[in-house]
């Protein structure tokens, strides 16, 4: 029976309100995400058929509508129409996604088009979305019906029965906000966002106030970070021997063997494990830093570009086993990091004179040619962006020629 005009009036208005309350309490508390696993054994036939059937069905939904003529103006279809591999088409029906989940996905299409805009706008190269051959996560929008936690298990809509969650404790005392089901290699997981009252939060969890006012980080290859004071720290968690094995074993199968589906699940198993090991050993990383330093300064390091030199030293093996490309990332978004602009040159100049001086990435030593100092390359640098941090070198003063001073070489000297 279809609802009437004032009806849904009606519900609309008590949406919005409990949208507006919940609105003003988050602005009160802290967010914090957590994730439970699912118990793969505890899994009935029926269930691993339904959990399939989601992220299947989510996969054709988010083509459909990258496919469509516009994301925005997309309405959610209960049949769809499927690209087989051999080139012809079929109609599949939608009928594991529940209509919050369709929504959730429909709106992250919308989302990874906004975020193409703000790359485009901040001079990034991009495309267009594209339609993808896997999605692993699903939005879980609305707690008590597009998911419903009891004790340690929990139920999901359109999944028969009660799904046995592994790691529920670390729930307990939060309150439980929107959620999404993922699938990785290792099994099924729920990551929860969480939310507490900040004030409890944050004095049963106090912050020390850091020693040092303020520091520069150099990033490099030899040691992954250089800190002003000299500190360095190299982490590296590199493709392990049985990682190697499961890709040849993989590469010498065909994708029709069994051989091939058992060399490609413990092969992603291994990469998880690694990815994981990386993860937290940049999550770790910056904790220290931010612990050390009240004011962090860092330059807008082109980590990608590295691994396109084609002189000494090449950087694919390296970056692909470092943290750095993490830890940087997580950095520029932190309020008390200061990011310098990649055309300053933190290598070059010598705040103790202003002029610059060539220094190739073979000379481990900064000598400059004007005044003599001579000093640890990274070191150097890093000190530099301290100097830099508040008085910046404009584009008008690098146009200059190399034995003109200039920046604020007086004050740093």
């Amino acid at each position: 029976m279809p609802i009437s005009k004032d009806a849904l009036q009606q519900r609309n208005r008590r949406i919005r309100e409990s949208r507006n309350r919940t609105r003003k309490r988050r602005t009160m508390q802290v967010c914090r995400a957590f994730s439970c696993k699912i118990d793969y054994r505890k899994l009935k036939p029926a269930q691993l058929e339904a959990l399939n059937g989601l992220f299947r069905d989510a996969k054709h939904l988010y083509n459909d509508c990258v496919l469509s003529d516009s994301v925005f103006d997309y309405r959610i279809p209960k049949r769809v129409e499927v690209r087989m591999p051999d080139g012809s088409h079929e109609t599949r029906e939608l009928s594991h996604l529940s209509a919050q989940m369709s929504q959730g996905i429909v709106q992250q299409a919308s989302d990874n088009v906004r975020g193409l805009k703000t790359l485009k706008t901040n001079g990034h190269k991009v495309g267009g979305l594209k339609p993808v051959k896997t999605v692993n996560s699903i939005p879980l929008k609305q707690p008590g019906r597009t998911f419903r936690l009891n004790g340690s298990y929990i139920h999901v809509e359109r999944v028969p029965g009660m799904l046995h969650l592994t790691g529920v404790r670390q729930l307990d005392g939060w309150e439980i906000g929107p959620a999404r089901l993922i699938r990785r290699a290792s099994g099924y997981y729920v990551a929860f966002s969480c939310f507490g009252n900040r004030d409890e939060y944050e004095r049963e969890h106090p912050r020390p106030m850091p020693a040092n006012p303020v520091g520069g980080l150099d990033a490099g290859l030899e040691h992954d970070l250089t800190e002003s004071d000299g500190t360095t720290t190299i982490r590296r968690y590199p493709d392990t021997a049985k990682a190697r094995y499961w890709a040849r074993r993989r590469s010498k199968r065909d994708k029709a063997n069994k051989g091939w589906w058992k060399a490609n699940r413990q092969y992603r198993l291994e990469m998880e494990r690694l990815k994981d090991q990386r993860k937290h050993a940049a999550i770790e990383e910056k904790h220290r830093l931010e612990a050390k330093y009240r004011r962090i300064v860092i330059q807008d390091e082109q980590i990608a570009s590295w691994r396109k030199r084609n002189s000494w030293p090449k950087a694919g093996r390296i970056l692909q086993g470092s943290i750095l490309g993490r830890l940087y990332a997580t950095l520029k978004q932190h309020p008390q990091v200061t990011v310098l602009n990649k055309w300053q040159p933190t290598t070059a100049w010598c705040r103790q004179c202003g002029r610059r001086t060539k220094t190739p990435l073979s000379q481990r030593m900064f000598l400059c040619a004007y005044c003599g100092i001579r000093e640890s390359r990274d070191v150097h640098a890093a000190r530099n962006m301290i100097a830099l941090a508040d008085q910046p070198i404009s584009h008008a003063e690098l146009r200059k020629p190399r034995d003109v001073p200039v920046g604020p070489y007086a004050q740093a000297a």
